[in-house]
């Protein structure tokens, strides 16, 4: 069990203060949403997405979905400049891919269709040492995840997809790291974690920072999209990549990171997690009948009654179903805004909006399933390559 974190407590790392966070990196929990952006010195993406001559005007910054970075300029004028630049990212092998993923598989398709290389981690042994997840049991649960991602669009061509248990230049980078880093700095960005914790962020870091080893792509411009949650390795990895032992002999440039929000799990958690439980989250495998009775039981920001719905207007602000019209289900902003008024005016009941819900979701999992078959062959070739 993660213990729980001592949000007063100040050390001084190496006569640098470091003030312990407000956010659980590793269990997903964020407890002070404004403390966490000023801890972390998070900012407002708006101002350099607007500055891009519309070439970043996706969904997902028009709607504030991704509302924040940490030096994400740098990369944003090499897609304008069309210079080189990579994007990180990756999955944790402990179960079936859901679409509370798909947020930053779709940032990533994204970006690789602005020219990116993507390096795409399979992070079995953060799944081991964290989840308890045993390698060979993380192989298998990782060709389907792959073979979801591949039938989403990601292009292999432009991409590296590899296993953290088999990538030496990851685990030798964890290691070097190490020797670098202190029991009081690990514990003021993470709070206090088992030691396994802490070395599972060492490796994450080893992944950020792969694209930038000489035999990769070379130091270059590299950005990791991640949730607020994750905001700690952002933290570390630029904390490490800037220290002079790792400039002089490797020439890191510091990366960088955008924050998108978090998809809440069916029951109105706040993080749709396979640690929820299959009950709670939706998968890109549901058949009709689990789909059905998941969006059924779905939280949503109605009335106890529907006379009551049509006077008062829905909560939308705690409507699960909207949220997933407003992150994958409704492409166009006038329709999700025409959405939006006719909740709150109380003009649509919950029932005709989880309809309307389970009408797009279907075939849209439908076709992904189709899609997914036909990309297993590939995708057990991607993962079993390093051997």
């Amino acid at each position: 069990m993660v213990a729980p974190l001592y949000f007063l407590e100040v050390f001084h790392v190496k006569n640098q203060q470091v003030t312990n966070t407000s956010i659980d990196a590793f269990s997903g929990k964020i407890t002070n949403y404004e403390r966490a952006m000023l801890e972390f010195g998070i900012q407002d993406i708006s101002e350099i997405a607007d500055s891009l001559e519309g070439r970043m005007n996706h969904k997902y910054f028009r709607r504030r979905l991704i509302f924040g970075h940490t030096d994400a300029k740098k990369v944003f004028e090499a897609i304008e400049a069309k210079k080189p630049f990579a994007i990180m990212t990756g999955i944790k092998p402990t179960g079936k891919y859901h679409i509370g993923s798909l947020i930053t598989c779709n940032e990533v398709l994204y970006y690789q269709s602005l020219g990116a290389k993507v390096y795409f981690c399979i992070a079995d042994m953060e799944g081991y040492l964290h989840n308890g997840v045993p390698l060979e049991r993380a192989h298998q649960i990782a060709i389907d995840n792959i073979a979801d991602i591949l039938a989403l669009g990601l292009e292999p061509k432009t991409a590296y997809i590899y296993k953290q248990s088999e990538e030496h230049n990851v685990l030798r980078l964890a290691s070097l790291f190490s020797r670098n880093v202190t029991y009081n700095m690990m514990r003021a960005i993470y709070g206090e974690q088992a030691f396994g914790a802490y070395q599972s962020a060492l490796i994450q870091i080893g992944d950020i920072l792969l694209p930038q080893l000489p035999d990769y792509e070379g130091p270059l411009p590299t950005i990791t999209p991640v949730g607020l949650e994750q905001a700690p390795h952002s933290r570390l990895s630029r904390d490490i990549a800037r220290k002079k032992i790792h400039q002089e002999r490797f020439g890191f440039i510091l990366p960088s990171f955008t924050f998108h929000k978090i998809l809440g799990s069916l029951d109105g958690g706040q993080k749709m997690s396979k640690s929820a439980g299959t009950a709670f989250i939706l998968t890109l495998s549901e058949t009709e009948k689990s789909l059905q009775r998941k969006i059924s039981n779905i939280i949503t920001g109605g009335r106890e009654t529907k006379r009551e719905q049509k006077a008062k207007g829905g909560r939308i602000d705690d409507c699960r179903i909207f949220d997933l019209f407003k992150f994958y289900f409704t492409d166009d902003d006038q329709l999700l805004t025409k959405r939006e008024h006719a909740c709150k005016s109380g003009e649509l009941l919950c029932g005709e909006c989880k309809q309307e819900l389970f009408d797009q979701a279907l075939p849209f999992i439908e076709k992904h399933c189709e899609k997914k078959e036909q990309k297993l062959a590939l995708a057990r070739q991607l993962v079993e390559g390093q051997k």
